[in-house]
């Protein structure tokens, strides 16, 4: 039998081997070493795709969620669901494929001195097969614009989830909520409806 040994190793495969040999210290040490941790996963990440990117939560007195993220693009999902997919048996720590949707209705994103939360968005909508346009409504600043659409955008993967977010949102346009006195307009937690019934 002839070896080919050029074939390549699997990607995932490498990644797990290397997280499993560092799974204990990386939950032990996360708060006390959180710099070093970051650098090299997030380095291990990027040698499988450039826009992988993860976060980690706070728990160290049981399994820590590790969440892996294509930073909402949709050209990098495959690889989050292979990579989740291939993940083994781990005993510090559960692997969660996308950022998920928050429970918290409370949710306020910071950005410099403006922040935004879930009760400053209102929308319109409009459906377009297996998608939603949306027309979102914020009150913002001209100068400030882009900070509140960086913001907006965190807070939609919050409130839906980071697959549905890229996934079920198309089109959207911004409007500035001074420049607009209009009854039809919804709050933003009304959008988990109207998505989940999206098929």
């Amino acid at each position: 039998m002839i070896l080919d040994l050029f074939k390549k190793k699997d990607p995932y495969a490498t990644f797990w081997k290397w997280f499993e040999s560092n799974e204990s210290y990386f939950h032990n040490n996360f708060e006390t070493n959180k710099e070093l941790l970051f650098d090299n996963l997030s380095l291990k990440l990027k040698e499988i795709d450039e826009n992988l990117t993860f976060e980690i939560s706070n728990n160290p007195e049981q399994k820590r969620e590790l969440i892996i993220s294509a930073d909402g693009i949709a050209d990098s999902f495959d690889n989050v669901i292979s990579l989740c997919d291939a993940a083994p048996p781990l005993r510090d720590w559960v692997v969660i494929p996308f950022r998920p949707r928050m429970d918290s209705k409370g949710i306020k994103v910071n950005m410099g001195e403006d922040s935004l939360g879930y009760n400053d968005v209102y929308f319109t909508y409009q459906n377009r097969g297996h998608y939603i346009d949306l027309e979102v409504y914020i009150r913002f600043e001209e100068d400030n614009r882009h900070h509140y659409v960086n913001m907006y955008f965190i807070l939609l993967d919050s409130l839906i989830g980071e697959y549905d977010a890229v996934s079920k949102i198309g089109n959207t346009e911004f409007f500035n909520l001074n420049n607009v006195n209009s009854p039809e307009l919804m709050n933003f937690t009304e959008l988990i409806r109207i998505v989940d019934a999206v098929r």
